[in-house]
C-alpha cells in the first residue's frame, strides 16, 4: 500500500495551514486499524487538505493514494473516503463562480488548472469503484452507487451494475442508495432517461421483490418517480406512502431480524474531539427520538420531489401530523412551513393539524407549531380555538421577561399575529415589564379597536418608563435605552401604541418630536410614522413636523412630510419634499416618496410631471421601485389609461409587486382589462407569488399572496370575469 508516497515532494505542495509535509501521515492514518485514528485522519484531510472545499495541489496528489485505500479489501471506513473523493471531485463545478481570493490572472490560471486536475483524477480512476458493488462492507457499498453516477463516463455500464445489484442487495440501507443513484443517473444522462425510470416503476409493479419488504424502499422508490419520470408515479403514491411510513412505526424495534429496519452502523461510532465527530453527534441527538428517522428523511424527499403536485403533498402532510411518532410530526411541523407559506393549496385541514399540536404535552411541539402557525396568520383561522384554549390555560411558569420564547409565548404570539381579541388579556399580562416584540404593532392592527384598547395603558406605561429611561428592558446596548437611544423596544412601543388609533401615546411623541437632535435615528423615524397612524387626533405636532420637513434629514423629511400631511393635510409644504426626493441620488429615497404618494393620492397630481419622466426612464422604472411607482402614477392620476402600462411593467419587474399592482387593477374596475390574463394566470397557479424555489427553513409571507389573490379576483369580477372560487390544487 502507498506505493511510491514518499517519493513525493508532499513539503514543496501546501494545503489550508501550510506546507503539505504531514499528508503522508493523514493518509496512513485513514488506513490505521483504529477507528478514532481514522476518524482524526479524515478530519485532517478535510480540515487542511481539502479545507471547505478548496483544491491544493496536495489534494491533487493524494487522489490515487485514496483510490488505493478504497481498492484495500476488509479495510473499514472507504465509505467514508468514497465520499471526500467525491467531495474533491467537485461534480462538475464551475469554476468561473469559485469564490477565489486573488485579483491576479495567473494566479487565477493556475488555480483553475488544479481544480480541473483534481476532476480528471478522480474521474480517471473511477473505474475501480464499479469493481466493488460487491464487497462486503456494507458502508462502502453505500457510498458508492451515487460516486459512481458522479464520476464515472459510462452511464450506461454504471445502470447495468445498479441494476444487477439491486436485486441482490440485503442492505436496507445500500437498497436506498442504489434506488436514489438510478434516479439521479436518469436525471444527469438522458440517454439512460428511459430506462432509469422503467427500472424504478418496475420496482413498485412487480411481484414479490425487495420492495415488498422494505417500507423506506418503497418511499425511496416514489421519491426517485417524482424527480425523475413523474408520470409514471402510480395513482396511489399517498396510500403506498403513507402505508409504508405506518409500516416504518410499527416495525420499529422488532431488533435486527426485522429486514430493512437494523440500524444502519451496528458498530458504535468512535468519540474524538474531531468536527465529524461533533456533527455525527449532533444528527444523532435530532434523531434520537424517532422511531424510523430514515423514514422521515425519505418522505421530506419525497415532499420536495411531488414539488407542485399540492393534493398529494398536503394529504402526506396531514397524515404526517396525525401520527403518534413524535420524530414524524417534528418533520410534518417543519414541512408544514415551508408548504404552506410557498404553495397554494387545500390548507384548511393542515392548519387544523397544526393547532391539534397545542394540545401536546411536551412544550417543545407546542411552541415549534405555533412558530409556524405565526408565520401563517392569514390563513391560520382553523388553528385559532386551539391556540385560544392553550392561551386561556395560562404560562405553566410565571410570565419571563423573555416570554415569547416560552410554549405558552409562541402560542400567545400566532394567536395575536392573527388578530384574535382573546389574545389582549395575555399581551396585557406579558408586557408588563417583559419583551416588547417588532411585529406587536402589526398584530394590533390587525384587532378591532375596542377589543385592542385596553392595550394601551400598558403600552403607554412602557413607553414613557423607556423614555425617561426607568425602563425594565435592556437596549442593544444591554444597559437601559434612554430617549437619545435608538432603542428597538422603543421604537416597538411607539408603534404598537398608536396602532388601534388610540391618542394616548401623543404625550411622548410631541415630546420626541420636540428635541429630535436628542433621539435616535430609527426611534424618530417611529415616532413619525406613529404621527402619520394618528392622522388628525395629532395636530398638535404641526408645528415640529413642519421643523422636520425643512431641515430633518433625507429619509425622516420624507416621513415628516408624510405625517404633516396625514396631521394637517398641508399638502403645499408636502410636494416640495416628495419632489425634490424623486430626484434624489439614492434609489431608496425615491422609493419612500413615491409610497408616500401613492398613498396620499389625488392631492399629489401636480407630481404628475416627475413621475412621468420616471416611468419612462428604463434606469429607474425597475425592480421595487417599479411597483411604487406604477401605483403612484394610478393614485395621483386616476388615469387608467395613462397608468396601465406602468403597471403592466411593474407586475413583471418584480414579483412582489403584484399584491399593489393587483390592488390598483381591482379600483380601476372594468378599465383593467387588459391586465384580465395576467390575473387568470396568476390565480390559476399552484405556487404563491413569492415563491422563489427555497427549501428548508425558508418562509414566504403568505399573507402578501393572500392580498394578491384577493385583489386579482376582485378585479377579475369587475371585468366581468368568473374568478376560481377556491385556489388550485395542482397534481
Amino acid at each position: 500500500m502507498f506505493t511510491g508516497i514518499d517519493d513525493v515532494d508532499w513539503a514543496s505542495m501546501g494545503h489550508a495551514y501550510g506546507d503539505a509535509s504531514d499528508v503522508p501521515g493523514l493518509l496512513r492514518g485513514l488506513a490505521s486499524s483504529d477507528a478514532a485514528e481514522r476518524e482524526v485522519a479524515l478530519d485532517g484531510m478535510y480540515g487542511a487538505v481539502h479545507h471547505q472545499g478548496d483544491v491544493y495541489d496536495s489534494t491533487v496528489a493524494c487522489i490515487p493514494f485514496l483510490f488505493e485505500l478504497v481498492a484495500t479489501d476488509g479495510l473499514p471506513g472507504r465509505g467514508d473516503i468514497v465520499d471526500l473523493l467525491r467531495s474533491v471531485d467537485g461534480d462538475g463545478r464551475y469554476v468561473e463562480e469559485g469564490d477565489f481570493w486573488s485579483d491576479d490572472e495567473e494566479e487565477y490560471a493556475a488555480w483553475a488548472a488544479i481544480l480541473a486536475r483534481a476532476e480528471s483524477e478522480t474521474r480517471a480512476h473511477s473505474g475501480v469503484l464499479l469493481e466493488l458493488l460487491d464487497d462486503a462492507d456494507a458502508g462502502l457499498r453505500r457510498a458508492l452507487p451515487r460516486a459512481l453516477v458522479q464520476l464515472h463516463d459510462d452511464p450506461d455500464a454504471v445502470l447495468a451494475a445498479l441494476r444487477r445489484r439491486l436485486v441482490v442487495e440485503p442492505d436496507a440501507g445500500v437498497a436506498r442508495a442504489l434506488v436514489a443513484a438510478l434516479g439521479e443517473l436518469g436525471i444527469r444522462n438522458a440517454t439512460c432517461a428511459r430506462q432509469t425510470g422503467d427500472a424504478l416503476a418496475a420496482l413498485l409493479t412487480g411481484d414479490g421483490g425487495p420492495t415488498a419488504t422494505d417500507p423506506g424502499l418503497r418511499l425511496a422508490v416514489l421519491a426517485q418517480l417524482a424527480r425523475r419520470a413523474p408520470d409514471r408515479l402510480p395513482a396511489r403514491t399517498v396510500e403506498i406512502a403513507t402505508a409504508a411510513m405506518q409500516e416504518a412505526r410499527d416495525r420499529q424495534g422488532e431488533g435486527p431480524a426485522s429486514e430493512g429496519l437494523a440500524p444502519e452502523d451496528p458498530v458504535p461510532a468512535p468519540q474524538t474531539s474531531t468536527m465529524i465527530s461533533y456533527l455525527r453527534r449532533l444528527r444523532a441527538s435530532h434523531r434520537g427520538a424517532v422511531q424510523a428517522p430514515w423514514a422521515t428523511e425519505l418522505l421530506e424527499e419525497l415532499h420536495h420531489a411531488l414539488d407542485d403536485q399540492v393534493r398529494e403533498r398536503f394529504a402526506l402532510l396531514e397524515d404526517q401530523l396525525r401520527s403518534p411518532d413524535w420524530g414524524q410530526r417534528r418533520a410534518a411541523i417543519d414541512m408544514s412551513g415551508l408548504l404552506l407559506t410557498g404553495w397554494r393549496g387545500p390548507y384548511e385541514e393542515s392548519v387544523r393539524l397544526l393547532g391539534e399540536q397545542m394540545k401536546e404535552a411536551d412544550p417543545r411541539i407546542v411552541r415549534w407549531a405555533a412558530s409556524e402557525l405565526e408565520w401563517l396568520y392569514a390563513i391560520g383561522g382553523p388553528a385559532a380555538e386551539a391556540l385560544a384554549q392553550r392561551v386561556a390555560a395560562g404560562p405553566q411558569f410565571p410570565v419571563q421577561a423573555r416570554w415569547d420564547e416560552t410554549s405558552y409565548g409562541a402560542a400567545l404570539r400566532a394567536l395575536a399575529a392573527q388578530g384574535d381579541p382573546r389574545a389582549v388579556p395575555g399581551l396585557i399580562d406579558v408586557l408588563r415589564r417583559g419583551h416588547v416584540p417588532e411585529e406587536l404593532g402589526d398584530w394590533i392592527g390587525r384587532m378591532d379597536p375596542r377589543a385592542a384598547a385596553p392595550l394601551a395603558a400598558v403600552l403607554v406605561g412602557r413607553l414613557t418608563g423607556n423614555l425617561s429611561g426607568e425602563s425594565g428592558e435592556s437596549g442593544e446596548s444591554g444597559e437601559s435605552a434612554g430617549a437619545g437611544e435608538s432603542s428597538p423596544a422603543t421604537e416597538h412601543l411607539l408603534k404598537a401604541a398608536v396602532a388601534g388609533g388610540s391618542a394616548e401615546a401623543l404625550g411622548p411623541i410631541l415630546h420626541l418630536l420636540r428635541t429630535p437632535e436628542d433621539v435616535g435615528g430609527a426611534v424618530l423615524g417611529a415616532a413619525l410614522q406613529a404621527v402619520v397612524r394618528l392622522g388628525a387626533a395629532a395636530r398638535e405636532a404641526l408645528p415640529a413636523l413642519r421643523r422636520l420637513t425643512g431641515d430633518g434629514r433625507p429619509r425622516h423629511r420624507i416621513d415628516a412630510a408624510e405625517a404633516l400631511w396625514s396631521a394637517g393635510g398641508e399638502i403645499e409644504a408636502v410636494l416640495p419634499v416628495l419632489s425634490e426626493s424623486l430626484s434624489a441620488e439614492h434609489w431608496w429615497e425615491r422609493h419612500s416618496a413615491l409610497a408616500v404618494i401613492g398613498r396620499i393620492g389625488p392631492a399629489a397630481a401636480p407630481l404628475l410631471p416627475p413621475l412621468r419622466r420616471l416611468a419612462a426612464s428604463p434606469e429607474e422604472n425597475g425592480g421595487w421601485v417599479a411597483g411604487v411607482l406604477a401605483v403612484a402614477m394610478w393614485r395621483a392620476g386616476a388615469d387608467a389609461e395613462e397608468s396601465m402600462p406602468t403597471l403592466l411593467h411593474a407586475w413583471s419587474a418584480h414579483r412582489d409587486n403584484r399584491p399593489d399592482v393587483a390592488g390598483a387593477w381591482a379600483r380601476m374596475g372594468p378599465a383593467a382589462t387588459a391586465a384580465v390574463p395576467l390575473l387568470r394566470q396568476e390565480v390559476a397557479a399552484v405556487r404563491r407569488h413569492n415563491n422563489s424555489g427555497g427549501t428548508g427553513r425558508i418562509r414566504y409571507r403568505c399573507a402578501d399572496d393572500e392580498r394578491l389573490l384577493r385583489h386579482a379576483r376582485a378585479a377579475l369580477t369587475s371585468c366581468g370575469e368568473e374568478p376560481p372560487s377556491s385556489t388550485p390544487v395542482g397534481g
